[in-house]
């Protein structure tokens, strides 16, 4: 049972979480409704998804090596999976089963979503079915091919809320939704971006080419210090076009961890234990930062 819960990376799960969270927030802002049964299904299909892409992944990543040639210096609680296919403690063919029944159960969500609320489920579904399935698997294996941060940050970021906004209102006015939803977005991949440190030189021996493995560490110190940092002038955009209340300036409180973050990055992103305190405190500013915005939006008054 616990390989089990290890597989399926229950503690990853709060991931999702914050992004319906800001869906519903919104939703509630722009229409004055919420719809207790939608948000709780759309909550867990977008876990279904987690499951499917965790385990997936494992699955996938054990296959082609990378997960057993980490160096066990390298290994954090944050990057390298579970270790639950490398230490032998569950079978490989189970956990792609598990996988697989996850991503039936999210199929069948979206079907009872596309014929309770509207159409437009469908393609946002199946983003986030073909994005997740196949981050690692083959024929398309995004995260081999550099573009798994960029779906990432897609997925937990406008798709999830895009998608929580739709099943409440049965409408997507993207004028509204794609400035807050870049929030989550951004840090989401922030949170990606700096876990693929420590893998390095695993990633580039087994050939999982994504963008901090093709930039090489000195070259991908930027990026991650403009994921952190630009949720802060878009936050002061949304405000200013009136897209995001202005009660949704509390986000601002996070500022001094995102800066805590990148002075610990900056100092340590060459040494993967000493680096583990700012994968944390990245995790720790998603969650934050989409927690607060959402706030921002269900205690403005319109």
């Amino acid at each position: 049972m616990r390989a089990c819960f290890g597989i399926i990376r229950v503690k990853f799960f709060a991931a999702g979480i914050p992004p319906v969270i800001l869906g519903a927030a919104l939703a509630n802002y722009w229409t004055g409704g919420f719809n207790p049964l939608n948000f709780t299904l759309s909550l867990i299909g977008v876990i279904l998804a987690m499951i499917g892409t965790y385990t997936f992944n494992e699955y996938y990543d054990f296959r082609s090596g990378v997960d057993i040639i980490v160096p066990s210096e390298h290994i954090t609680p944050f990057n390298a999976g579970s270790r639950i296919l490398p230490e032998g403690l569950l079978k490989p063919d189970y956990a792609f089963k598990i996988g697989f029944v996850a991503w039936l159960f999210y199929s069948a969500i979206a079907v009872y979503f596309t014929f309770s609320v509207g159409w437009l489920i469908i393609p946002l579904s199946l983003i986030g079915l073909i994005s997740g399935a196949f981050y690692t698997a083959p024929p398309l294996k995004w995260a081999y091919r550099g573009l798994g941060e960029f779906l990432i940050g897609l997925n937990y970021g406008p798709l999830i809320t895009f998608g929580a906004y739709y099943v409440q209102t049965a409408a997507l006015p993207l004028d509204l939704l794609i400035l807050p939803s870049l929030i989550p977005g951004l840090l989401i991949t922030a949170v990606i971006w700096i876990n693929e440190f420590p893998d390095y030189p695993a990633d580039r021996a087994a050939g999982k080419m994504n963008l901090v493995a093709r930039l090489g560490l000195e070259r991908s110190k930027i990026p991650y210090y403009i994921l952190v940092l630009l949720i802060y002038p878009l936050l002061c955009i949304g405000v200013l076009t009136k897209a995001i209340p202005l009660t949704g300036l509390i986000t601002l409180a996070t500022l001094p961890l995102a800066l805590n973050n990148l002075v610990v990055f900056r100092h340590n992103y060459t040494l993967p234990k000493r680096l583990i305190p700012a994968m944390r405190g990245t995790i720790l500013l998603f969650l934050t930062s989409t927690i607060l915005l959402s706030l921002g939006y269900i205690f403005a008054v319109r």
